[in-house]
């Protein structure tokens, strides 16, 4: 399971959460966030080294690693909400 799907699937069912699993949560989609931004850089050090025929299929790859660090920033930024509704 990667890691989008993993904390998609934790958003889905957790519903309720006691507060240990929300933080537990908070933290994983951080690490997720991270690791996708990290995968963004490294894309984009490809495409921007790559030459040639590669050029094309560099920049495909940065664009997908784009929309995956959108989409772990959005479920970060959902944890980070359901934490800040918890601590208020």
């Amino acid at each position: 399971m990667s890691w989008v799907t993993r904390a998609a699937h934790k958003q889905r069912r957790a519903a309720t959460v006691r507060p240990s699993a929300l933080g537990d949560a908070f933290v994983d989609s951080w690490v997720s966030w991270r690791e996708a931004s990290e995968d963004v850089r490294t894309a984009y050090r490809w495409w921007n080294e790559s030459a040639g025929r590669h050029r094309g299929l560099a920049f495909e790859r940065y664009r997908v690693a784009l929309d995956r660090e959108q989409h772990a920033a959005s479920i970060h930024s959902h944890w980070a909400q359901r934490v800040r509704a918890y601590s208020t």
